[in-house]
């Protein structure tokens, strides 16, 4: 019965809503009631363009402003040290360099923090330096220390990294830098060993800093010399020259041209302008 009843006072309240509605419209002009119902027509395409047009403006703004680069969440593989080997230069001072390998693929980092530490026959430390680089994704290169002071010859060479933080990208900067063909000789004063060249910035992008290493081999392609300087603010297309020095003749020695490896840090958004 109370079922009946509300059903009953539905039916009224539905019905004083059409009368009401019908009033509201009886006001209408003939006019009036054809431009209301245009306008509401006109409306429904208006909703559906309005709404579409924020999401393409949402989208479009999402696509541009995407992270290029993505954590890893995956466990990384550490990077392997493939050589390690110090040289002796003149007096207490020593070079040494380290080849690495970044057996990751897909991974890539901005920071990689290194230490060089040299150790005696004994294991004590003798003397240790540091400095960080940026390594790709499958990665292999060298890391170079052109000078330091050693109270004797070490026996041996470690590196240590420290954790770097992984991320995969998915776009790198299209950066080309050429090296132009070293010239060396060796040179009477001071005595030493000279390598001289340049390096062209291809770009079209300022390169706030370029890292050139030298690698010098024998003819028994080991290597006896390695050296290492950085280039400020290289402008698009500029050309610019750089001498290297080492305090001991090599040219006899040396076999072959000189390997010159030019670096630039395409994942750091600061250096690329």
């Amino acid at each position: 019965m109370s079922e009946s009843i509300e059903k009953q006072k539905l039916e009224i309240e539905v019905a004083e809503k059409e009368l009401k509605l019908k009033d509201f419209f009886a006001n209408f002009s003939k006019f009036n009631r054809r431009a209301f119902f245009v306008l509401i027509i006109l409306l429904i395409p208006i909703y559906f363009v309005a709404k579409f047009a924020v999401a393409e403006v949402y989208l479009n703004g999402f696509s541009k402003n995407e992270i290029t680069a993505h954590q890893a969440i995956v466990q990384a593989l550490p990077v392997q040290i493939v050589e390690t080997k110090a040289l002796t230069m003149v007096g207490d001072n020593y070079s040494a360099y380290a080849l690495i390998k970044n057996p990751n693929q897909d991974l890539s980092t901005k920071e990689l923090k290194y230490k060089f530490i040299f150790l005696d026959a004994a294991g004590k430390e003798l003397g240790s330096d540091s400095d960080k680089t940026y390594l790709l994704g499958g990665e292999q290169k060298y890391l170079i220390l052109p000078n330091i002071h050693l109270k004797q010859q070490p026996d041996q060479v470690q590196v240590e990294i420290t954790d770097p933080v992984w991320k995969r990208r998915f776009s790198i900067p299209n950066i080309l830098i050429k090296a132009g063909i070293p010239q060396y000789q060796d040179q009477t004063d001071p005595i030493g060993f000279t390598l001289q060249s340049n390096i062209s910035n291809q770009s079209n992008s300022t390169i706030g800093a370029v890292r050139i290493s030298a690698v010098v081999f024998d003819k028994n392609n080991k290597i006896i010399g390695v050296n290492q300087r950085t280039e400020n603010t290289l402008a698009p297309k500029e050309v610019r020259d750089y001498k290297m020095f080492w305090p001991i003749p090599l040219a006899t020695q040396v076999s072959g041209t000189p390997r010159i490896i030019i670096e630039t840090n395409v994942l750091d958004p600061e250096n690329i302008k």
